[in-house]
């Protein structure tokens, strides 16, 4: 991996992540890496309802 690229960035923001796989600073299979060590929060998630005006 680059050493130009900081793992905690890939957490902020997807934008970063296109612009250092655009730059070149990053790459598919560098991103794919990294996706797969971040850990699983699946059961943190929370289902909401979002109403709909049905009239």
């Amino acid at each position: 991996m680059s050493k130009r690229v900081n793992p905690e960035l890939l957490k902020i923001d997807r934008r970063i992540i296109a612009r250092k796989l655009s730059d070149g600073e990053l790459s598919e299979k560098e991103l794919a890496g990294l996706l797969k060590k971040l850990p699983d929060v699946s059961e943190n998630a929370e289902e909401i309802q979002i109403p709909t005006d049905e009239k």
